[in-house]
C-alpha cells in the first residue's frame, strides 16, 4: 500500500543578514528563503536583474498617492466580466479576437474605459467613475451612445440578452493585472530593497491595498456580480474572479502580507486612513481576507475552487502564512483538508492521496486534455514542494513520479505534443514538459530526463526566491536518455504514439481511443500524423474561446467533424470507453487497433480502426489506415491537413453554393437543431448541440471515387508568427482505395488568430445506405522533395466476407508491399497475388526481383507465398488464476506462454464492462509472467462501512467500473464491483464486514483499492513473428 512518507529535516542554517528590515523572519520569508535570496543576489547577474525589475514595478505603483492607489481595488458592487462580448466589438465585431483573447486595452490612468484593439475607439461613452460615486444611482450620468451602468451596454435593436460589458471587462482585468501585480511586487520589494525607508514606503503601499481589499473581500460574490452569472450560468460561483481564477489572489496577498506584517504596527499613515490601530488592521487582513479565502475554499460553497491542485496550493500557502491554531479554519485544518478531505462536493475537493489514486490515471495522466494535464503537473508539483515544508513527501509515491514524467513519454519525434482536446494548435509544436516543473521535482524524482529538460531547454525559470537552476546544473550528470523518440502507450488514458525512423526523418502516428471527460473534444479514434519535422495530419487544437455562447466552440471546434475520424448520420459522437484489440510497437511494421462503439451508442455495432505504420527505409515511412463502421445510414470519413496547397487526381467539380451541409444551408447556419437554427449566432448556449457541424465547411467540391485516387496536402510557406519549420517540398499524399464513395474537398475554419490561415482543406469520404457497413481504406505517404510510392490498389480477397482487406503498394524503387488486415484472425484468406494468410495483420515486402525480403505476421498462425512461409502461434486467450500485486506477477490458467510473447508486448484484457491491458516484462514460465512495477490500481479510498453487499466510502472513483476487482490493504482480492451507488459501491459478494479491511501500515484507517486486473479476468496473449532475409 502506498503511504505518505513523513520527512524530518534537520539542518543548521546560517543566515547572512540583509539590511534591516529584510532580516525580519516571516512564515513565508523564512530564514532559509532569505538565505537563498542572498546567495542568488551575490552570485548571479540574473538575480540582480530580477530584483531591479521587481523594484521598478513596485516603484511604478508606489508613485501613486494613496487615494488613487486604493482605487485599484474596485468595490464588490461593480460587476466583473473577463470578456466584453462574444461578438467582439460593437463596431469591428470579431476582428478583436484575431490577435487572441482578452486583447482590449485598459489603462489605470483612464479607469473604467476599454479601447478597441482594432479601431482604437473607447467605450463606454459615459463616465462610470462618476456614476459609481453616486452609489450607482444617478442614471442621468449614463450619457452617450454606449452608456454602461456596470451591467453592460445593450444594442438597442438586439432582442437577445447579451450585453457589451465594457466596465465589467475593465474591472476584471484591472484587478487581475494591475492589482495583483501591485500587491505582489510591492510586497517583494519590501524584502529586496536595501534602504529601510524605501522598504517602509513599499510596505505602506502594499498594506494599503491589502487592507482595502480585506475590507471589501467578504462581500465579493461572483454569483451575484458577474457577466457569467447574469447571462450564462446563474449558479457560477467565485469571489473577485470566477471560482478557478479566484485561487490566485489569496496566494499573492498572503505572501505580500508576510512581507509587510512586521511593519504594520508602525504604519501610522495607514492607521489614520483606516481609522484603526495597527493590530486592528492586521486582524482585518488576516480574518477578512486570508482566513475568509480559506473558508471559501473549504466550506463546499465553491467560491474558490480551481482545477485540482490550484485551491489546495492556495490553502497550503494560507496555512503557512497564518500559522495559527486560534481560529477556524486553523493552519492544521487547512493541511488536513489538502491531504485527506473527506467531505466532497466535487471531485476537485478530494484529499491529495485519494486524488492521486482516483483522478490521475494509473499511467500517470490526469483525466483532462494534454494541455490541461500540464496544469495539473505544475500545480501538484508546487503543492508537493509546499507539503515537503510541512513534513509530508508525496514525491515518493510511484504514481506521482509518473505524473511528473508523462510529458516526456507523450512527446513525438522529440519535438511535438499531440494537440488533442483543448490543447495547442494545428502545429503541435513543443514538448509538454515544463522546465519549471523539472526544476522543482529534480531533487525528489529519480529520472534523468528532468535534468535533460533543464539543460536542453530554454524555458527554465530562474527564480530569485528559489534555488537557482545554475546551482542545480552543477550537480547534473551529462549523460541523458533520448526523449520523445520511442513508441509509447498510455493504456488508461487511451493514447498510442507509434514512432519510426532515424536521424534523417522520424514519422509517427498518434492514435486516441480514450474516454477522458474534462476539456475533451468529440474525437474518439482520431489520428494525427507527423513526419519531416511537421504535423501533416493534425488537430485544430484549443478553440479560440471556451465560452459556451461562442457558436464555433461546440458547433465546430469540439465537434467530430473537425477531427480525423468518422461522422455517423450527421451527428457528433457521444462518448464511451474504447477497447484496445491489438498493439505491437516493435519491428518494421507497428500496429494499433481499437474500437469505440460507445461513440455512437444505439447507432453502430462496429466502430473500429487499425493503423499500421511501416518503415521502408530510415527516411521513408507510410501509414496504412483502415476504419470499419457498421450501422446507421451515412458515414463520413473526415481528414484534414495542415496549412497546405491541396490537389486531387480525381477531377473535382466546381465550387458549389452553400456548405457541406447542403447547397441551401448557409455558412454557420445551425440547420440541424430546431432550438438553434433561428437564433442569432452567439446569443445562446451551444453546449447541447449534437448536430454535424457540416455548416462550417464551405467552398465544397465533389468527385466520385472509382477504385483509386490520390489527394495531396503540400505545405506552404509559414506565415509570420508561426513556428519555424521546414516546408519546401514537404507534404502528405493520401492514397484512397474504395468504391461507392463520394469525395468532398472543403475549407474548414481554424482559430481566428493573426498567425493562422483563414482555413485548412478538409477531405470527406461519404457512403450512404440502409443498415450501412463501410470500410474506409487509406494509405498516407509523407514525402519530401519527390513522392516515392507509385501506386496503391486493393487486392481481391477470398472468401469475400467484408472482414478482410488487403492492398498492394508499388514503390518507385521497384519494391512491392502487401498489407493485410482482418477482423477474424482465425480464418484463412487467399489474396489474388497468391499470398495465403491466417491472422489479424500481415505485411510482406518483396524486393524488385520478387523475393520476400521482410515480413511480419501479427496474431496469426500462417503466412505464405509460394514456397516461402512464416508460422506464428496466433493470438491465444487464457484466464488469470492469480496475481501477486506486491511483486507484479500474473499467473494464468493455461500454459500459453511457451513459445510466444516477448518483453514489451501488450496484453489486452477482455471484459463485458471495461477494457484495459498490461505490458509483459518477462516470461517466468509457461503459466506465469511479470509486469514489473506496472500500476494496476484505478481507484481507492477509505472504507466507511460495509453492510451486506454495500461498501461506503467518501472517495469519488470516476475510473472504477463494474466488473473490476476490489482489494483490501493487504492486496487480497475480496469481490468485484457491481454498480455505483450513492456514497459507494454495490459489490458482488455479501457477507463482508469491516474485519475484511484491516488497516494498512501508515493508513489512518481501513482502505480499499480497485484494480483493473484480477483473478478470473480473461486476457489475450499476442503473437508477433517476423522474417528478414538479411539474417
Amino acid at each position: 500500500m502506498e503511504t505518505l512518507l513523513i520527512v524530518a529535516v534537520f539542518s543548521v542554517l546560517v543566515v547572512l543578514a540583509l539590511p534591516s528590515p529584510s532580516s525580519c523572519e516571516g512564515k513565508y520569508y523564512t530564514k532559509h528563503r532569505m538565505e537563498i535570496i542572498r546567495e542568488n543576489l551575490e552570485k548571479y547577474p540574473w538575480a540582480r536583474e530580477q530584483r531591479e525589475e521587481i523594484i521598478a514595478t513596485a516603484e511604478k505603483w508606489a508613485k501613486y498617492d494613496d487615494e488613487k492607489l486604493r482605487t485599484l481595488v474596485v468595490p464588490p458592487q461593480v460587476p466583473r466580466g473577463y470578456q466584453v462580448h462574444n461578438d467582439g466589438c460593437p463596431v469591428h465585431g470579431v476582428e478583436v479576437h484575431e490577435q487572441g483573447l482578452y486583447r482590449w486595452f485598459i489603462d489605470f490612468d483612464n479607469p473604467f474605459k476599454v479601447t478597441c484593439p482594432v479601431g482604437g475607439e473607447e467605450y463606454p461613452s459615459n463616465d462610470f467613475g462618476a456614476f459609481l460615486e453616486s452609489g450607482m444611482q444617478d442614471r442621468g450620468l449614463l450619457t452617450g451612445p454606449y452608456a454602461d451602468d456596470g451591467w453592460g451596454w445593450h444594442r438597442p435593436e438586439d432582442k437577445e440578452v447579451a450585453n457589451y460589458w465594457f466596465v465589467g471587462y475593465y474591472t476584471h482585468w484591472s484587478m487581475m493585472r494591475f492589482l495583483m501585480e501591485a500587491v505582489g511586487d510591492l510586497g517583494k520589494a519590501v524584502v529586496l530593497v536595501e534602504d529601510e525607508r524605501e522598504a517602509k514606503r513599499f510596505a505602506h503601499k502594499a498594506a494599503l491595498l491589502l487592507w482595502q481589499l480585506a475590507e471589501y473581500y467578504p462581500d465579493y460574490a461572483y454569483e451575484k456580480q458577474s457577466r457569467e452569472t447574469k447571462e450564462h450560468n446563474p449558479n457560477y460561483t467565485g469571489k473577485l474572479f470566477n471560482m478557478i481564477w479566484a485561487t490566485r489572489p489569496p496566494v499573492v496577498c498572503a505572501i505580500a502580507y508576510d512581507a509587510v506584517r512586521p511593519l504594520l504596527l508602525e504604519d501610522e499613515q495607514l492607521q489614520a486612513i483606516a481609522g484603526k490601530s495597527g493590530e486592528e488592521i492586521d486582524g482585518v487582513i488576516r480574518e477578512g481576507l486570508l482566513r475568509e479565502a480559506a473558508t471559501c475554499t473549504m466550506d463546499g460553497s465553491g467560491r474558490i475552487r480551481g482545477n485540482y491542485g490550484m485551491h489546495q496550493k492556495t490553502l497550503l500557502t494560507l496555512s503557512q502564512v497564518l500559522d495559527d491554531s486560534g481560529r477556524s479554519p486553523t493552519s492544521q485544518e487547512m493541511i488536513d483538508y489538502v491531504i485527506s478531505n473527506p467531505d466532497l462536493i466535487r471531485d476537485t475537493d478530494m484529499g491529495l492521496r485519494d486524488a492521486i489514486e482516483n483522478l490521475v490515471y494509473r499511467d500517470g495522466m490526469p483525466h483532462e486534455s494534454i494541455g490541461y494535464n500540464r496544469i495539473w503537473v505544475n500545480d501538484l508539483t508546487e503543492l508537493a514542494e509546499l507539503l515537503v515544508e510541512q513534513g509530508v513527501n508525496i514525491f515518493q509515491l510511484p504514481r506521482y513520479e509518473k505524473l511528473v514524467t508523462w510529458a516526456f513519454d507523450v512527446c513525438i519525434a522529440g519535438k511535438f505534443s499531440p494537440s488533442t482536446g483543448d490543447t495547442g494548435d494545428m502545429f503541435a509544436a513543443g514538448g509538454a514538459w515544463q522546465p519549471e516543473v523539472c526544476q522543482v521535482a529534480l531533487p525528489y524524482v529519480d529520472d534523468p530526463r528532468l535534468a535533460w529538460a533543464l539543460r536542453a531547454g530554454s524555458g527554465a525559470r530562474q527564480d530569485l526566491f528559489g534555488r537557482s537552476v545554475d546551482a542545480m546544473m552543477e550537480e547534473m550528470v551529462e549523460d541523458y536518455p533520448e526523449v520523445g523518440l520511442s513508441s509509447f502507450h498510455f493504456p488508461a488514458y487511451g493514447m498510442v504514439n507509434l514512432q519510426t525512423g532515424g536521424d534523417t526523418n522520424r514519422s509517427a502516428v498518434s492514435f486516441f481511443y480514450g474516454d477522458h471527460q474534462a476539456h475533451k473534444h468529440y474525437d474518439q479514434l482520431n489520428i494525427l500524423l507527423f513526419s519531416h519535422d511537421n504535423a501533416l495530419l493534425t488537430d485544430i487544437g484549443y478553440p479560440e474561446q471556451t465560452d459556451p455562447f461562442n457558436h464555433r466552440l461546440y458547433g465546430f471546434f469540439t465537434n467530430t467533424v473537425a477531427h480525423n475520424t468518422v461522422v455517423v448520420d450527421e451527428v457528433r459522437q457521444g462518448r464511451g470507453p474504447g477497447r484496445l484489440h491489438a498493439l505491437s510497437m516493435d519491428g518494421f511494421a507497428q500496429l494499433v487497433e481499437a474500437s469505440c462503439e460507445g461513440a455512437y451508442p444505439d447507432r453502430v455495432s462496429l466502430y473500429r480502426r487499425a493503423n499500421i505504420i511501416v518503415e521502408v527505409t530510415p527516411e521513408h515511412h507510410y501509414l496504412f489506415d483502415i476504419f470499419h463502421v457498421q450501422g446507421g445510414s451515412q458515414h463520413d470519413y473526415m481528414v484534414h491537413g495542415n496549412q497546405a496547397e491541396f490537389t486531387s487526381t480525381s477531377e473535382l467539380g466546381p465550387i458549389r453554393s452553400g456548405t457541406f451541409a447542403g447547397e441551401d444551408v448557409p455558412y454557420e447556419k445551425f440547420y440541424d437543431d430546431d432550438d438553434l437554427k433561428d437564433k442569432r449566432l452567439s446569443s445562446v448556449s451551444y453546449n447541447g448541440y449534437r448536430g454535424s457541424g457540416f455548416q462550417f465547411l464551405r467552398n465544397v467540391q465533389e468527385a466520385e471515387l472509382h477504385d483509386e485516387a490520390i489527394v495531396d496536402w503540400r505545405l506552404t510557406r509559414p506565415l509570420e508568427g508561426q513556428p519555424e519549420r521546414p516546408w519546401e517540398g514537404i507534404g502528405v499524399r493520401a492514397h484512397l482505395v474504395g468504391n461507392g464513395e463520394v469525395l468532398y474537398a472543403c475549407d474548414g475554419p481554424v482559430q481566428k488568430y493573426q498567425y493562422l490561415p483563414e482555413s485548412v482543406k478538409f477531405l470527406a469520404r461519404r457512403r450512404l445506405g440502409k443498415d450501412l457497413a463501410s470500410c474506409f481504406v487509406t494509405l498516407y505517404e509523407p514525402y519530401k522533395g519527390s513522392t516515392w510510392i507509385d501506386r496503391v490498389r486493393r487486392l481481391k480477397v477470398e472468401p469475400e466476407d467484408d472482414k478482410a482487406n488487403a492492398i498492394q503498394v508499388d514503390l518507385v524503387n521497384g519494391e512491392i508491399h502487401y498489407i493485410f488486415h482482418s477482423l477474424d484472425a482465425d480464418s484463412s484468406y487467399r489474396l489474388e497475388n497468391g499470398v495465403v494468410v491466417s491472422g489479424q495483420v500481415a505485411c510482406v515486402v518483396l524486393d524488385p526481383a520478387g523475393s520476400v525480403r521482410r515480413a511480419m505476421l501479427i496474431n496469426g498462425s500462417d503466412l505464405s507465398l509460394g514456397d516461402w512461409g512464416l508460422e506464428g502461434g496466433g493470438q491465444r486467450r487464457s484466464t488469470i488464476s492469480d496475481i501477486d500485486y506486491e511483486n507484479g506477477v500474473i499467473q494464468l490458467g493455461d500454459p500459453v506462454l511457451c513459445d510466444g510473447p516477448r518483453a514489451g508486448q501488450t496484453m489486452p484484457l477482455i471484459s463485458d464492462h471495461f477494457t484495459d491491458s498490461v505490458t509483459l516484462q518477462r516470461v517466468i514460465d509457461d503459466y506465469t509472467f511479470s509486469i514489473g512495477d506496472e500500476d494496476l490500481n484505478v481507484a481507492g479510498g477509505p472504507v466507511l462501512s460495509v453492510n451486506g453487499d454495500r461498501l461506503m466510502t467518501s472517495a469519488a472513483n470516476p475510473h472504477a467500473l463494474p466488473g473490476m476487482t476490489l482489494l483490501n490493504s493487504l492486496n487480497t482480492p475480496l469481490c468485484r464491483l457491481k454498480e455505483k451507488i450513492e456514497g459507494g459501491w454495490q459489490i458482488d459478494r455479501a457477507g463482508l464486514d469491516m474485519d475484511n479491511f484491516p488497516q494498512g501500515e501508515g493508513d489512518p484507517g481501513p482502505r480499499y483499492k480497485v484494480v483493473m486486473a484480477g483473478p478470473g479476468d480473461e486476457i489475450l496473449i499476442p503473437s508477433v513473428v517476423t522474417f528478414d532475409a538479411a539474417y
